[in-house]
């Protein structure tokens, strides 16, 4: 398959999409949780593990991060900027920086609650809730256009309308992108990683 990364995006997207039929995406309902947003928030963080050490391979070959705060020391060498990225969810007004923590050298609300539920689900259940699940998956979005960051701008790797992708501010035009359409704060200079 390729890019399997972003294919798991938006498929992950199409899953939001269909459970916002169920639960209104609203900072009011960020607290409502389930079974269903359980798994999506295991299998999120599951694909942020993956695609962080994707990331962190290309920026430093020889380091092998064993968890998110290394991964974090690591991508902030290279991409110093990203933790100021953000996505957002026209549909619903909503936009956030995933990763703004990072700045304050912390590890982001979300992802504590992603390692609460898959390691002690029985006493964090309710952190399987729909903010930590938007939030994951804003930051998987953040690591995906960031590893294929060459991909979208030079191979024309076509992007339509997306339920949640990075705000508009990074993007001009929004029904394939083309060389130039597309940029990253980490990648203003030059265009290149």
């Amino acid at each position: 398959m390729k890019y399997p990364h972003w294919q798991y995006y938006k498929s992950i997207l199409g899953d939001l999409e269909v459970l916002s039929r169920y639960v209104e995406i609203s900072q009011d309902n960020y607290e409502t949780y389930s079974i269903e947003l359980t798994k999506l928030l295991l299998s999120i963080g599951s694909e942020i593990d993956v695609v962080a050490k994707l990331l962190c391979a290309d920026t430093k070959p020889r380091k092998s991060p064993g968890n998110i705060k290394s991964c974090q020391k690591i991508l902030l060498t290279k991409f110093p900027k990203l933790p100021d990225v953000e996505v957002s969810l026209p549909k619903y007004v909503i936009s956030f920086k995933p990763w703004h923590e990072w700045l304050q050298d912390k590890t982001p609300e979300w992802w504590n609650g992603y390692n609460k539920v898959k390691h002690e689900r029985d006493k964090h259940f309710r952190d399987g809730n729909l903010k930590n699940v938007l939030f994951a998956t804003g930051g998987l979005c953040v690591l995906v256009s960031y590893l294929y960051y060459n991909d979208f701008i030079s191979k024309h790797l076509g992007i339509t309308p997306l339920f949640m992708f990075l705000d508009n501010k990074y993007i001009s035009g929004c029904k394939v992108l083309t060389k130039g359409d597309f940029k990253l704060p980490d990648f203003e200079s030059d265009g290149k990683s």
